[in-house]
């Protein structure tokens, strides 16, 4: 169990010092408050998150207004290596942090936030200069006044676009009424101008209306002659296009020169106001704040330290509430923590739970090496991890470090079987000249599990390896199932269910492992004619152990595992009527569903075997095509042992990464894995471009 023990720590102080003691739990950090149903809030902390607040939207419009994204990405770390330094921030006080923030957050933002409001307006413009061209086009060459149309003392005149088809029925429904009609640029449309009494100007409207036109009109500010309008609007168009442009090249420089400062700052203003959000609202009373949380045990002295101006007080976790609620913390080594990101992906190990990061940072590269095995690829692979480790920020630093772990397991895997881009490590320079020199004494270990020429012998050689380490793997997460039932106090559970679990699976993968050494002579394993000794099984258990004697230990061994289980199966139905299960329900779960279960787990594990000969099988067909084109004198041949190597290494680097996440995630965890608890939120999230300094008082 690789997770931190926690205790509650507690400091009691007056109110009004709040802000004080939200800058000491800050420089603090490993501090995770506990939240309380307390509605008394801190004047002077509510005033500091009210500005913080403030300066982190202006900063954050601009951020996205600008486009910049919060972390840099694979593709520009691949391609142009992009890397922001951090920057050192040194400070005393929260408030130091919000007063810095409405400082320097004026001289960052106001210049890019003018730009942007300039080229919103711009681009508000176009759009609407835009619509008043496509509705000009129709009448552009109009040279008619539409200003004084409209309602007068004894007519009424006005402008209307209809349909050329329409202007028959117009006119009929409009007899007596004077009609003007102007033919335009296209067919399909006339324009006319009605000259009617004042009295029919309400029939005209209606008339028009009935056909979806409406009077002809130009806005204000712009000349009432169609033709004069389209000119003007086409000129400002042409403007607001170049003005665009300009912004949006201005705005692409200021984005590149601000990128670093503006993101430290989107940063800080972020941390400040998570911070005092946080812990805005303590416990206690209307003059007296109490502010409650989970810390470290092995930091219950720096806590002290840096809460020693108040009363402070640490103690055990005794409360079965706070018991049950308390987040979990990881404390893994430096290699090991790289594999956390596995563990989160299934949840967060829950009280009483072994932390499965451990076991995962060693199987982990076992099975990607195996299945991903060759030199060449394995140090490309170990390459672009480290690449991303050293360049990229926060999640993609640990899987790029992830990579790169999987990266060299892949190339020592690859030594193991021989291979460098699918050629004889032996027979490659200078590796020749090493291996029958210098390295001589190691040579043997070059080709051990080589499947290079994809023989029987081979074959079975890689299954066998494969097969074995998922037994162990397996039994690995039996054994932790037992485990975790034994603390939890359910004892009946696991001697009826989880031990003879164990045991069934046990003999299951005995039964097997006679059945491969008695040449699938599976009806008469238990003669004695068969004294071959077992794979695996005689050498543990010692030359006393042969097919014959073992084959009949391990059935006993199978039956009485079943019958155990379906006992307890049937117990526990009884003593739990609302879970809906029968006697007739249990013994045929374990008669079918846990015999099945052990034998499709453990055949599961092949796929490290066959990945390996995939791997293999397609580098051979690569290696094949290129000497048949010519090899390196040749441009094709040179194009195909590029090319197919790449696309090799992209695509099953993938499928081999889903692999080895699946045998974990649905073969191993199932088994014992619960998760689902909370994980330990620091005061001060994680920082990618600032550097708190505190400054020593």
């Amino acid at each position: 169990m690789v997770v931190a023990d926690l205790k509650l720590g507690s400091i009691i102080l007056p109110r009004s010092e709040s802000p004080l003691a939200v800058s000491r739990l800050a420089e603090f950090e490993w501090f995770h408050k506990i939240e309380t149903e307390n509605d008394i809030v801190t004047p002077e902390v509510d005033d500091l998150l009210l500005r913080a607040q403030k300066s982190y939207q202006a900063i954050d419009d601009v951020v996205k207004g600008l486009q910049i994204p919060l972390q840099v990405g694979i593709m520009e770390v691949l391609f142009k290596g992009t890397v922001i330094k951090k920057k050192q921030y040194e400070l005393d006080e929260m408030q130091t942090m919000v007063d810095d923030l409405e400082k320097k957050s004026p001289g960052i933002v106001d210049g890019p936030a003018k730009l942007l409001e300039d080229i919103a307006a711009t681009q508000r413009s176009l759009d609407e200069y835009t619509t008043l061209k496509e509705t000009l086009d129709v009448v552009k060459k109009l040279n008619v006044d539409v200003g004084g149309f409209g309602f007068m003392k004894y007519f009424y005149t006005n402008l209307f676009v209809i349909n050329t088809s329409e202007f028959a029925e117009v006119s009929r429904t409009l007899e007596g009424v004077t009609i003007y009609k102007y033919e335009l640029d296209t067919k399909d449309k006339l324009a006319v101008i009605v000259v009617a009494g004042s009295d029919d100007s309400d029939k005209v409207l209606k008339v028009f209306r009935g056909f979806n036109s409406n009077p002809f009109v130009i806005p204000q500010g712009l000349p009432q002659v169609p033709a004069q309008a389209y000119s003007l609007i086409v000129s400002k168009l042409a403007e607001l296009t170049k003005k665009e442009k300009e912004l949006a090249k201005e705005i692409a420089k200021v984005k590149v020169s601000i990128r670093r400062d503006i993101l430290a700052l989107h940063e800080s203003a972020f941390v400040a106001k998570e911070v005092l959000e946080t812990l805005r609202k303590p416990g206690g009373t209307k003059r007296f704040a109490v502010i409650q949380g989970y810390i470290p045990k092995n930091m219950e002295g720096k806590f002290k330290e840096v809460t020693k101006q108040w009363m402070s007080v640490t103690e055990d976790i005794r409360d079965p509430k706070m018991v049950q609620n308390r987040p979990t913390l990881f404390q893994n080594k430096r290699w090991v923590r790289t594999f956390e990101v596995i563990t989160q992906s299934q949840g967060i190990p829950r009280r009483g739970e072994a932390d499965p990061t451990p076991m995962i940072s060693l199987m982990w590269p076992i099975f990607y090496g195996i299945m991903f095995a060759d030199l060449g690829h394995g140090l490309l692979l170990m390459g672009l991890g480290l690449l991303f480790k050293m360049k990229g920020q926060g999640v993609m630093a640990r899987w790029g470090m992830l990579i790169a772990i999987s990266g060299a397991s892949a190339a020592v895997a690859g030594v193991g079987a021989g291979e460098m881009f699918g050629f004889h490590i032996d027979h490659l320079q200078p590796f020749e000249d090493l291996l029958h020199g210098p390295l001589q004494p190691v040579s043997w270990l070059v080709g051990t599990l080589s499947v290079a020429e994809l023989t029987f012998e081979q074959v079975i050689n890689i299954l066998k390896v494969s097969l074995f380490l998922g037994i162990i793997h397996l039994i690995w997460a039996f054994v932790l199932r037992i485990r975790r039932l034994h603390k939890e106090g359910h004892k009946q559970m696991m001697i009826t269910e989880a031990i003879p679990n164990l045991t069934l699976y046990g003999g299951i993968v005995v039964i097997m492992m006679c059945a491969i050494g008695a040449s699938y002579d599976v009806m008469n394993m238990y003669s004695r004619t068969h004294t071959e000794v077992v794979p695996w099984v005689t050498i543990f258990l010692g030359d006393w152990a042969r097919v014959w004697i073992v084959t009949r230990i391990a059935v006993i061994v199978v039956l009485g595992s079943m019958a155990t289980m379906m006992v307890g199966g049937i117990l526990h139905a009884k003593h739990h009527p609302e879970d809906g299960g029968s006697a007739a329900n249990v013994v045929m779960e374990v008669f079918l569903g846990k015999t099945v279960e052990c034998l499709a787990h453990t055949i599961s594990y092949a796929r490290l075997g066959i990945m390996l000969l995939v791997h293999a099988a397609l580098l051979m067909t690569v290696n094949n095509a290129f000497a048949s084109m010519g090899g390196w004198s040749s441009p094709g041949g040179i194009a195909m042992i590029v090319g197919g190597n790449l696309g090799i290494m992209m695509i099953e680097g993938l499928i081999v990464y889903i692999q080895s996440l699946r045998l974990h995630l649905y073969e191993f965890f199932t088994k014992w894995y619960d998760g689902g608890s909370q994980p330990f939120k620091q005061v001060v999230p994680e920082l990618l471009y600032n550097q708190l300094i505190w400054k020593k008082k």
